[in-house]
């Protein structure tokens, strides 16, 4: 008989089994670390899942042009997950004429298939998103060549273009932020009888409202017009060497006549679009009077005369605190400039006394009583002031050069005009029926949307 002693001394160091044993042991934490990953991994692909879900529906449900209630919106895109029914939401949302912000939260309660051994059954699946749409209180200034050499079709795209821009920039959505006004040219801007009376220009006739303006005048903020002289009614268009032929739908004038005046801050679209169509054609090419005059009707100096035309109803009463500071958050001021030509040299006339040769005291360019005021290398100056200027207050500048030829004076307006622009993607280079496109872009660009997730 082999003694204890000796038997457990075998048994001691018997390794036989060992293997067995050990793994005998350890296959119910292998188990839970195998499974657990497993259902780890599974939390992650319906956590995934749920905040594609919960994002989708965040952007839709903040989208201002959403005509669905917030909480039909968010339940649409979640009942597409196949656990839609099991799925928690809350949400909340802060809505105001501009900005629509949307929050949403969701939970789901996953089921385990091998925690449960530790006593975890299920798992909390979570998910949060944030939407905001915001479109910016908008303040736009567009100055439209109207001179005569915009005759024939360019004149006519010109209009329909621009007033495709105006419904496109004026609709029952964004005229409560979006004022517009229309700045149309030809060697001079109209600023309109009743402004030009009511801040006390020195009137010497009645056919056209236009301000002499002085060198010290661009890029200054809105000016001190009190009896500042006006344009005398003259034109070059009269003479025998100089465009004989006048279009029907153009006046001879420098300075346009009243039915082609600034239209000041409107968000009336049916309004507009009937300015553009009555546009006269004048003599001239003023861009950077016109542009001058833009940029004064979004500089903050200009709100005190808004507030008066809004008092009078010239002006929608909800604008009447505008232009808003250059620095305002909330506000995008914008220029955009369309012109077929070089800038010209301003004339103007030494005497308003009448021509015996034209009536309604206009004068002729032959006349010895005109005389050259600015050169063209002095209006270009101007613009590029102008320009620089707008740029430089944060105000977001788009020109558009129609139908410009690439020689000579249309080649290098080309470059004034992609300088002037806030990036050379800001200017448009566009031929004839390339006009509507291009308003459609800015427009585009114009009304961006932000979205913070």
């Amino acid at each position: 008989m082999v003694p204890l002693t000796t038997l457990l001394q075998r048994f001691l160091h018997d390794t036989g089994g060992n293997v067995a044993i050990i793994t005998a042991v350890a296959i119910l934490p292998m188990i839970i670390i195998a499974g657990g990953a497993t259902d780890v991994a599974r939390h992650e692909a319906y956590r995934v899942e749920l905040q594609d879900g919960v994002d989708r529906a965040v952007l839709a449900a903040a989208s201002l042009t959403q005509t669905r209630s917030i909480e039909q919106t968010v339940n649409d895109y979640i009942a597409t997950l196949p656990y839609s029914d099991k799925i928690t939401l809350s949400f909340t949302n802060r809505s105001s004429i501009n900005s629509r912000e949307v929050s949403v939260s969701a939970s789901y309660t996953m089921e385990t298939a091998f925690l449960p051994l530790l006593g975890i059954n299920t798992l909390i699946v979570n998910a949060a998103g944030t939407a905001l749409e915001k479109k910016s209180n908008i303040e736009l200034s567009v100055m439209l060549d109207i001179s005569g050499s915009m005759a024939g079709n360019k004149y006519t795209n010109l209009k329909s273009a621009a007033t495709s821009f105006v419904r496109t920039m004026l609709t029952n959505e964004t005229k409560a932020y979006t004022s517009m006004t229309l700045v149309p040219y030809a060697g001079q801007v109209n600023v309109g009888r009743m402004v030009f009376d009511g801040l006390g220009g020195a009137r010497q006739h009645a056919n056209s409202s236009c301000f002499n303006l002085n060198n010290t005048d661009y890029a200054s903020g809105f000016r001190n017009f009190n009896g500042r002289s006006q344009v005398p009614e003259f034109t070059r268009w009269n003479s025998s060497t100089d465009k004989p032929t006048l279009n029907a739908s153009m006046d001879p004038g420098w300075c346009p006549g009243e039915e082609t005046s600034i239209s000041y801050f409107s968000n009336d679209a049916d309004l507009l679009a009937a300015r553009i169509s009555g546009y006269r054609m004048g003599d001239g090419t003023g861009s950077a009077i016109a542009m001058n005059y833009g940029l004064m009707l979004l500089d903050p100096t200009a709100q005190p005369l808004v507030a008066q035309a809004a008092s009078v109803g010239m002006v929608p009463a909800a604008f009447s605190n505008r232009p808003a500071a250059f620095t305002d958050p909330n506000t995008l001021k914008v220029l955009v400039l369309m012109t077929d030509g070089a800038i010209t040299e301003q004339y103007t006339a030494k005497e308003p006394g009448k021509s015996p040769r034209l009536p309604n005291n206009w004068k002729d360019y032959q006349d010895p009583i005109t005389n050259v005021k600015e050169t063209g290398t002095v209006t270009k100056q101007y613009l590029s002031k102008v320009c620089a200027a707008a740029k430089g207050k944060g105000v977001v500048v788009y020109t558009i050069g129609f139908q410009l030829s690439n020689s000579g004076g249309d080649l290098t307006m080309k470059n004034d005009l992609r300088n002037c622009a806030s990036s050379t993607s800001h200017y448009y280079d566009v031929s004839s029926l390339d006009i509507a496109s291009a308003f459609q872009s800015i427009a585009t660009s114009i009304q961006k949307i932000r979205l913070t997730n």
